[in-house]
């Protein structure tokens, strides 16, 4: 911790860049809310939202002003329509958000506005990237981008000497004017240029991810979703699950899809087509319109989403949609022929099957937190008690835990009846 600090505008508060940021010898108490329980209500499984008992990483929006940053943030998280982003201000101060009180995913985005220089000596950049998970660097396709590039390759080299695990993303962003010739151009010209000043500086271990995204249809949410995955430890499993689902069903096609952000957090091993990813948005879509609509009443209390979610849609090609309920966050869409779904009894098992394995895996995940949290408060009690102090102190308990025993064990010995007089 360095003991100068530049103090900026963060959500309308002046606050250090360097409050917040955390790495993995810190307490875990400070990464989480409250006391470190999770927040959320028990699921319909009879657990609560996985993602909030951990450690939230951060993903950060970077670029040059009016790459497109803000807009992405607010189409994606605030459902703002991609017409209205065309009134927004241009950001002139770092907003943070922590997507996690109504959606699966849960993270801390923070927006950076292009205009500040978070390499001036002045600022502790090396605490803004130590505790994050994925940078998105946002390219403008529509502009010039000679300094979009070099701006991406300073921030990179020194977020990876800070932090080699970062997940470095590039949104070409803005491509809807663009032809699909043009577009492949654009991203084979920016993938070149990018890799070769990395190759130049000797650095081709970083490893660079593009993505082709437009506000104006649904390739923000499909890039959104790779990034989001890379940050969910258990993505392997539950990828491995849907693999087997599918195969025990007859289904085509499977999605777990956060229902809040669109965004689908793991999917089967098959290849992924934007057409099929968008009828699953519009489904979610529908089936929360109509539940507003139809399914709440006046005096009701209640969510338009809730265990009793579940929608069938015929298309015209032969083809069902199955959309089902996993938790009061996540939604698993499905396609497959109307002949394999003549077995909907079958597909109904195994997804209860499926559902039941997910809230393992889970459990697993919450017990390896808690027993994280419980060590780490340990390491922190240690680390604030006076030398000599925590040390006489455990030896205290352990001989106060062993005497409870004796006596216990003694209360209980006089307690139980004498077998041999019984005798």
């Amino acid at each position: 911790m360095t003991s100068e600090r530049n103090y900026i505008e963060v959500d309308g508060e002046n606050e250090a860049l360097s409050f917040d940021y955390y790495d993995d010898d810190d307490d875990f108490d400070t990464f989480t809310d409250g006391d470190g329980d999770c927040d959320c209500d028990e699921g319909v499984l009879g657990f609560s939202d996985p993602f909030s008992s951990e450690v939230k990483p951060r993903i950060l929006l970077m670029g040059l002003r009016r790459s497109g940053k803000s807009s992405i943030q607010k189409v994606v998280f605030h459902k703002m329509s991609p017409n209205e982003t065309l009134f927004l201000e241009s950001t002139n101060k770092i907003c943070r958000e922590d997507v996690s009180n109504s959606s699966f995913v849960s993270f801390q985005i923070w927006d950076f506005p292009g205009q500040i220089d978070f390499f001036d000596p002045t600022f502790d950049y090396e605490m803004i990237f130590r505790g994050t998970g994925a940078l998105i660097f946002v390219i403008d396709s529509q502009d010039d981008y000679v300094e979009a590039l070099s701006r991406l390759h300073l921030t990179v080299t020194r977020a990876y000497k800070v932090n080699p695990d970062i997940n470095f993303e590039v949104f070409i962003h803005k491509v809807d004017g663009l032809s699909d010739d043009h577009k492949i151009e654009k991203q084979r010209d920016i993938h070149k240029r990018a890799n070769d000043d990395l190759a130049d500086a000797g650095l081709e271990r970083i490893h660079l991810s593009f993505y082709l995204t437009s506000i104006y249809d649904h390739s923000i949410f499909e890039a959104f979703s790779k990034v989001v995955q890379k940050l969910i430890p258990q993505l392997p499993t539950l990828e491995n699950l849907l693999n087997i689902f599918i195969s025990n069903s007859g289904i085509e096609k499977a999605f777990l899809f956060d229902v809040v952000s669109k965004i689908y957090i793991a999917t089967d091993s098959s290849p992924v087509d934007m057409q099929t990813y968008e009828l699953c948005c519009d489904m979610i879509d529908v089936v929360i319109d109509i539940s507003c609509i139809y399914g709440l009443t006046g005096d009701e209390a209640g969510t338009p989403y809730d265990k009793e979610s579940m929608a069938i849609i015929h298309l015209n090609n032969t083809t069902v949609m199955y959309l089902k309920e996993v938790t009061k966050f996540l939604a698993l869409v499905c396609f497959l022929r109307e002949e394999s779904f003549e077995r909907k009894g079958l597909i109904d098992y195994n997804f209860h099957c499926f559902k039941k394995a997910i809230q393992e895996v889970f459990d697993v995940r919450l017990k390896v937190q808690r027993s994280r949290k419980l060590l780490s408060q340990r390491r922190w009690s240690r680390q604030t008690v006076p030398n000599g102090t925590q040390h006489t102190r455990v030896i205290m308990n352990m001989k106060l835990s062993s005497r409870d025993f004796i006596q216990e064990n003694k209360h209980e010995e006089t307690q139980r009846p004498n077998n041999h007089s019984s005798q």
